[in-house]
């Protein structure tokens, strides 16, 4: 089984299409949490409590449905306990965290809509107005990689993308997959007006990766890892 965590703007939408396109049938998606629109103690909460609930039986149920592969936005402590089984591999997706929460916040602004926008801090951050700068420096934001890999060990994913070099890293994974076949690599989800990339007063990008210097660790880590996989000529 493969549990695939989708951190919101790192390329978690068009990774979807690939495994869907993949895993058919045997495809779940897990997009009912809304880990960033409740306080971080609740969504904490709410995922020790069902990872608790899942107990071996329970663990067992999702190989009999024929479920391979789990892919969402949750905290990835709602599915540690499927940590250490034989075939279960856990992945996910990083970008540079000012680009990122660049992104979300865009994103949060361009699909409001007062009329079916159910979700708290979204609803809260366009109808209150956050300014870009207060929207970077809220606690509800701040190193939102570390609230999704809560209690989880970055050793413990088999593989960590980064959307920088999404093209290569999917075809890579993929290509684990489904060695014998070509790949198209699809990229959605992309906000339509980016064209170059936003230029940050150097003093605001120092303050922000202070402020997001537990996101930056993991972002570092990331990039190694893929380092690594380049040394080992296994990415091509």
């Amino acid at each position: 089984m493969l549990i695939s965590l989708h951190i919101p703007k790192s390329a978690g939408t068009s990774f979807k299409f690939l495994l869907e396109s993949y895993y058919k049938n045997s495809f779940l998606e897990d997009y009912d949490d809304l880990p960033l629109n409740k306080p971080f103690e609740l969504a904490l909460e709410e995922a020790e409590r069902f990872s608790e609930n899942l107990n071996s039986f329970k663990r067992l149920k999702y190989f009999i449905k024929g479920i391979k592969c789990i892919h969402g936005h949750f905290l990835i402590r709602k599915y540690i306990r499927f940590l250490g089984y034989n075939n279960v591999a856990f992945i996910t997706w990083v970008r540079e965290p000012l680009e990122r929460m660049q992104s979300h916040y865009d994103y949060w602004y361009r699909t409001y809509n007062p009329k079916t926008t159910k979700a708290f801090l979204h609803k809260k951050v366009v109808e209150e107005k956050w300014s870009f700068e207060t929207f970077c420096f809220s606690e509800e934001m701040k190193n939102i990689y570390s609230k999704f890999f809560h209690d989880f060990s970055l050793d413990d994913f088999d593989f960590i993308g980064v959307t920088e070099f999404f093209n290569e890293d999917a075809t890579y994974f993929m290509k684990k997959l489904q060695p014998n076949k070509s790949i198209d690599i699809p990229f959605n989800n992309v906000s339509p007006d980016k064209k170059t990339k936003k230029m940050y007063d150097e003093n605001f990008v120092l303050k922000f990766k202070d402020f997001h210097s537990a996101d930056y660790v993991i972002y570092d880590y990331a990039l190694k890892q893929r380092q690594l996989r380049l040394s080992q000529n296994d990415i091509t």
